[in-house]
């Protein structure tokens, strides 16, 4: 009866769990001893159609190795790892612009808005990104690789207290 009494315990702990899980979907979090830090990565990206491909012709958007949800969790690695929660303290909405050229790799990375005295913040995010060393799946049109852009966007939140 213990045992029985127990496992029921221990079970609806695990189903608790997986609740918050859920709830918590689509949102990162990291601490430091001062900052609460939260990264929104919102899905779908932008992918934007390339112009010399026909309306009718058939077109696949550029893919990450593992897809998405990889992406969005390296992104948070590294931006967790690489933009110092101690000296930022960002609220607000950011766009991460990238170029994929038709080997798969990032040409070109650039983050909008800019705001006055964020050139740090954009630097070390910038950095974070780059070293990502997975790389992309090209976008393809009639089944031939093309350049292509992405847009993602980035909802910043930060909760700062004084200790």
């Amino acid at each position: 009866m213990k045992r029985l009494v127990f496992l029921m315990i221990f079970t609806s702990v695990f189903f608790q769990a997986q609740e918050i899980e859920d709830l918590q979907e689509g949102y990162f979090f990291s601490e430091s001893s001062k900052n609460f830090f939260r990264v929104d990565i919102k899905k779908p990206y932008n992918y934007n159609k390339v112009s010399s491909c026909a309306e009718d012709s058939p077109f696949i958007r550029a893919q990450f190795e593992g897809g998405d949800a990889a992406f969005n969790r390296e992104l948070f690695r590294y931006i967790s790892a690489y933009v110092d929660k101690e000296i930022y303290v960002v609220n607000g909405t950011f766009f991460l612009q990238m170029e994929i050229d038709k080997e798969g790799r990032v040409t070109s990375l650039n983050i909008i808005p800019k705001v006055e005295n964020s050139d740090g913040f954009l630097r070390d995010l910038k950095f974070a990104v780059r070293k990502i060393k997975k790389n992309w799946t090209p976008s393809k049109c009639n089944n031939v690789p093309v350049d292509s852009k992405i847009r993602i966007r980035l909802n910043f939140v930060t909760e700062s207290i004084d200790v």
